[in-house]
């Protein structure tokens, strides 16, 4: 296939006096430029899925505290909170929850003897659950008081 190109007048010039082979300095030039373009295409494809799976841990990641708040909110109902406390926390609104601070419930203190450390990237879905979890307890029982 025939192909026309425009290069400058002096380029053309310094390329006609050193007779140097016009047709396949171009080609070269051509065959590096698609080989370029398709490894950074390859790339990018490679790139997509490095992003789906990275997205996949951190819905792993999220999903995991998320079921972890929950169960710990269970276990607070079950085993540490008083009648009031557990009332108190699961039929709140759940907006001033923040792992017992201006609850009064006594969140704190349980978390540290848990040990457990959260991620505070996912905070606040762990007090959701938490919450969630603490409400699953109450409903269960709160007729039964």
């Amino acid at each position: 296939m025939r192909m026309n190109i425009s290069v400058p007048d002096e380029l053309a010039e310094q390329v006609r006096a050193r007779d140097l082979p016009i047709s396949s300095i171009c080609q070269d030039a051509l065959r590096k430029a698609v080989d370029l373009a398709e490894k950074k295409e390859q790339i990018m494809t490679d790139m997509q899925a490095v992003v789906e799976r990275l997205r996949a841990t951190q819905n792993e990641e999220r999903q995991r505290h998320i079921d972890e708040g929950r169960e710990l909110g269970i276990l607070w109902a079950k085993q540490y909170a008083t009648a009031d406390e557990l009332r108190q926390v699961a039929e709140g609104d759940g907006e001033d929850y923040e792992r017992g601070i201006g609850s009064g419930a006594g969140i704190a203190e349980f978390y540290q003897e848990v040990e457990n450390n959260y991620d505070e990237e996912y905070q606040e879905e762990h007090n959701d659950a938490f919450v969630e979890g603490a409400r699953e307890v109450w409903e269960a029982v709160k007729h039964l008081l």
